[in-house]
C-alpha cells in the first residue's frame, strides 16, 4: 500500500491550544471513512500560541493528511468544506504529496501509554524492534492532550541513522498511538539532508 500526504491550504483566526481532538471529529464529520480507515493520521498544525492561549495560524499554514494513495484521492473533496473548529477552519485545494526518505525523522508528539520518559522509550523501542526497523532514537519535550477518553501523554521523537526504505516504512506506519489526533506521525527532519542525496 503506498502512502502519501495530502496538503490543503487553510483559513482560521484561531484555533484553540488543545485542538488534536476536536480536529479528528472535524474530520471524520466531513469524511465519513476517516473514522474506519486505520492508517490515516492528521498531522499537527503549526502556528504561534498568541496571549489569550489560543493558536493562531499564518497564511503557510497547512492541514496535512496522511493516507493511503485510494483515500487521497477521496480527501480532496474536503476543499471548499468549512470545519467547526475554533473560529472556522476554511478548507482550501488540496495537493497530494510523496513521502520522501530522509536518514533522520521527526514527530512532534509520540504517544505509548506512558507518561514516564525510560518506560516510553522503551515501549517505543519494542515497537520499532517488533517493526524490523531501528531503534536509534532521541525523545525531546513533554506533551499531554485531553480527549474524551482522558490525557494522552507523551514526547517529541527524534529518530535517526534510517536507510531509504526504512524512512519511508515509519512515515507510512507511523509510531505509537493517536494517528488521528495528530500523535506519532513523522516529517524530515529539517536540517538532515534526503537519504541518497549529495551532500
Amino acid at each position: 500500500m503506498t502512502v502519501v500526504d495530502v496538503s490543503f491550504e487553510v483559513r482560521c483566526a484561531h484555533l484553540p491550544r488543545d485542538y488534536g481532538y476536536a480536529l479528528y471529529e472535524a474530520l471524520a464529520g466531513a469524511l465519513d471513512w476517516l473514522e474506519d480507515e486505520a492508517s490515516a493520521g492528521v498531522h499537527p498544525l503549526h502556528g504561534t500560541a498568541s496571549a489569550d492561549g489560543e493558536l493562531v495560524l499564518g497564511r503557510r499554514a497547512r492541514l496535512m493528511l496522511r493516507l493511503s494513495e485510494q483515500r487521497a484521492g477521496q480527501s480532496l473533496a474536503l476543499a471548499g468544506a468549512r470545519l467547526a473548529l475554533g473560529s472556522g477552519l476554511e478548507v482550501g485545494p488540496g495537493k497530494v504529496r510523496a513521502l520522501m526518505p530522509h536518514a533522520t525523522v521527526h514527530s512532534h508528539f509520540v504517544s505509548t501509554g506512558s507518561p514516564d520518559e525510560a518506560a516510553f522509550l522503551g515501549l517505543a523501542a519494542a515497537e520499532l524492534r517488533e517493526a524490523g526497523l531501528p531503534q536509534r532514537m532521541i525523545s525531546g519535550k513533554a506533551h499531554v492532550m485531553n480527549t474524551p477518553e482522558g490525557e494522552v501523554h507523551g514526547f517529541s521523537l527524534l529518530l535517526h541513522g534510517l536507510s531509504p526504505a526504512q524512512s519511508l516504512a515509519v512515515q507510512a506506519r507511523g509510531l505509537g498511538r493517536g494517528r488521528k489526533f495528530g500523535c506519532g506521525i513523522f516529517v524530515p527532519h529539517k536540517s538532515v539532508v534526503a537519504v541518497g542525496a549529495d551532500e
